[in-house]
């Protein structure tokens, strides 16, 4: 089979129906996967940590942002955006665009300006709104505050504070510095479509290579593929496995550009796949054709 990547389960879903409709056969197999993040951070009193970092202006505003909600004595589920809102009166506005900016990284917004620097000055928004959510996370563990109780919560005069900084500026014998490896679990759909049905893929709708496009040309690499090994090259009926690689490095000319495979590495596993559909058959270090 061909691993066409890993998904979230909708986005397999749709692809799948796509490839299914132009009769390509698709298997779906739901796994974890792992990703891994290393970061470091110091982590101290503020009092400790104001001597240390430089324009800690910034976290002096989240500070005092994450003291007024608490002192407001705001309920669990809406503490962030009242903590948000003291940062930036605007954040309501904003929060559209951080859904989107979390799900797929998309900067843009409707009706908003969307030039390169308009974006630009959006992600900066976000990301350091991003930032001051996970100050706020922190800094409530370490000072063991539950929110959601009564109004004048304090977070205390010197509170614990936990700040990134650049891994290169930071000695890793340093007694605040907590270097942190953050492993996250996830639920992915691992797509995956037969060799031999791929070339069905040129009748997919015409919106899926609009809306897929690196997909769109994964498949259209492998159904060419296997479509050229259908019939033995001309004048041999049995070739080498390196002369069989060989033919797995072609170009192929696209409406606009053209497409350079090399599918010599996988040679041999598609040599099988060629083997079990009754293609070929496999003598040695010989490939030999059956028509």
């Amino acid at each position: 089979m061909f691993k066409l990547g890993e998904y979230e389960e909708f986005e397999a879903a749709d692809i799948a129906a796509h490839l299914k409709g132009a009769g390509v056969k698709v298997d779906l197999k739901p796994v974890i996967s792992a990703s891994v993040e290393s970061a470091v951070y110091l982590e101290g009193k503020e009092s400790e940590l104001r001597e240390r970092i430089e324009e800690f202006e910034v976290y002096d505003r989240y500070i005092e942002a994450l003291k007024a909600a608490l002192a407001e004595g705001v309920e669990a589920e809406e503490f962030t955006d009242r903590y948000l809102s003291l940062l930036d009166p605007s954040w309501k506005e904003k929060e559209d665009g951080m859904a989107g900016f979390l799900e797929d990284g998309t900067v843009s917004s409707e009706g908003g300006d969307d030039s390169p620097e308009g974006m630009v000055e959006r992600a900066k928004d976000l990301l350091e709104m991003l930032e001051a959510i996970q100050f706020m996370g922190d800094a409530l563990n370490l000072n063991d505050i539950e929110i959601g109780g009564e109004a004048g919560a304090q977070m205390g005069d010197d509170p614990v504070l936990r700040i990134p900084v650049d891994v290169d500026e930071v000695d890793p014998d340093d007694e605040l510095a907590r270097p942190v490896l953050a492993v996250r679990l996830e639920k992915w759909v691992e797509l995956r479509l037969d060799e031999m049905t791929a070339p069905l893929a040129k009748n997919v709708a015409d919106d899926f290579a609009d809306e897929y496009p690196e997909e769109y040309y994964k498949i259209c690499s492998i159904g060419m593929t296997m479509e050229r090994l259908l019939e033995p090259p001309e004048g041999a009926a049995k070739i080498e496995m390196e002369e069989f690689g060989d033919l797995l490095v072609f170009e192929e000319d696209m409406d606009d550009f053209v497409m350079m495979v090399d599918g010599s590495a996988a040679a041999e596993e598609i040599a099988r796949v060629l083997k079990k559909e009754g293609v070929v058959k496999i003598k040695g270090d010989k490939i030999v054709w059956k028509k």
